[in-house]
């Protein structure tokens, strides 16, 4: 008869099987999560086996298996829950971590190079031109109170340049290239003389350093040692503004005659010799005669133009590149050598025309004084005329 596997053995067997596995499990470095394979359920002992029939062993080792699993199953799991708690974000883990989880890469952040930085500009020459100012035996950039000078630089990089200031008036860039640059002067302030420095500016209204250029070297001797070359500071740019001389010889001849007429070439318009004596100094400044503006001395003819005010300002107003006409409230820009002219009875005809001879500045405003003929006046001011006579004044701004 069959001998029954009572329950008694089943749980000798459990227990066994459940102190085996926490010795494993005790004995598992916790530096070491991962899971270790167990060794094969230790062999029951010779009177266990004795006690259990021969025909039912193999039967016996398939159900232990199958009640292992079960075991294992449910003894385990309190366990390896405790040793994961245990041992969560120490080293072990992090370590566990990092072998069982693969690392997203950082994308590389793009870098994008700066733009090469534009040379700065090197000048190596400046040279003034000027159909009425001689250049200067020492070569300084010179040219007349008046404005109208032609610059020219010469270097490199110089196509920067978008505007230039000639101290504090801005001057016109007339053409430029990478090696030549050509501007054009304004008037200086309150036309007076000196020297004023040029400021050269690129694009954005912000000064361009200029650098001096370099000198060329000859080639270095191949014993010798060549000898450290102080760094040259360049020279700032400046300009020489001097009077005009057009407008000196103009206003020397109006001192010459205010008060004493040159009948032997102009004759003498009695009563009216204004415009006469103001075209004379404009003879004297430069200007030439034309078909409409003239004196014939041999026939003793005088055009209207150069006799008449009216007619006088109706050709300077037909003439823009002689003149400019200004009101007086444009004052601040009539210079000496301009042109007044006044309107006594303000119907709108000129009654009197002048040559200005100084403009003084102040924080009071601005005066004007002028020379003529017929009352025969010098520095005559343009505001006590009006405090006298009344009417209007008007001016032409002489090129």
């Amino acid at each position: 008869m069959r001998q029954k596997f009572t329950p008694e053995h089943r749980d000798q067997l459990h227990n066994q099987t459940r102190d085996q596995l926490r010795n494993r499990l005790q004995n598992v470095p916790r530096s070491s999560p991962r899971r270790e394979s167990f060794e094969p359920v230790q062999p029951l002992t010779r009177r266990e086996a004795r006690a259990q029939p021969r025909h039912s062993v193999p039967a016996a080792r398939k159900s232990r298996h199958l009640v292992l699993t079960g075991v294992v199953a449910l003894a385990c799991a309190p366990i390896a829950i405790g040793i994961v708690l245990a041992t969560s974000g120490g080293p072990a883990d992090a370590s566990s971590s990092a072998s069982s989880v693969q690392a997203t890469p950082t994308p590389e952040a793009s870098v994008t190079a700066a733009p090469a930085a534009k040379p700065e500009p090197t000048v190596s020459s400046m040279v003034a031109s000027d159909a009425v100012t001689p250049i200067p035996a020492d070569g300084t950039s010179t040219g007349p109170v008046t404005g109208g000078t032609v610059v020219t630089l010469t270097g490199a990089d110089l196509d920067a340049v978008v505007t230039v200031n000639f101290g504090a008036n801005a001057g016109t860039v007339v053409s430029a290239t990478e090696t030549t640059i050509t501007l054009q002067t304004p008037p200086s302030t309150d036309y007076g003389p000196g020297v004023v420095p040029v400021e050269l500016l690129n694009a954005a209204g912000t000064p361009i350093v200029i650098s001096e250029s370099p000198a060329p070297s000859a080639s270095p001797s191949p014993t010798a040692t060549p000898a450290p070359v102080a760094s040259a500071v360049p020279e700032p740019l400046t300009f020489s503004y001097v009077p005009d001389p057009r407008i000196t010889a103009q206003i020397d001849y109006v001192n010459a005659h205010w008060n004493d007429y040159n009948y032997a070439e102009y004759g003498n318009l009695r009563g009216t010799d204004c415009v006469n004596f103001t075209s004379q100094s404009l003879i004297e400044r430069g200007w030439t005669m034309d078909a409409e503006w003239s004196f014939d001395k041999a026939g003793n003819y005088y055009s209207p133009a150069w006799a008449s005010s009216t007619a006088f300002a109706a050709y300077l107003t037909a003439h823009p590149e002689r003149a400019t006409p200004l009101t007086d409230e444009q004052r601040d820009r009539v210079k000496v050598g301009d042109i007044v002219q006044f309107d006594w009875d303000r119907s709108g005809d000129r009654d009197h025309t002048g040559i200005v001879t100084n403009v003084t500045k102040t924080a009071a405003g601005i005066t004007i004084a002028y020379a003529g003929h017929t009352a025969n006046t010098i520095d005559n001011s343009v505001d006590e005329s009006l405090a006298k006579s009344g009417g209007t004044v008007s001016y032409f701004s002489v090129k």
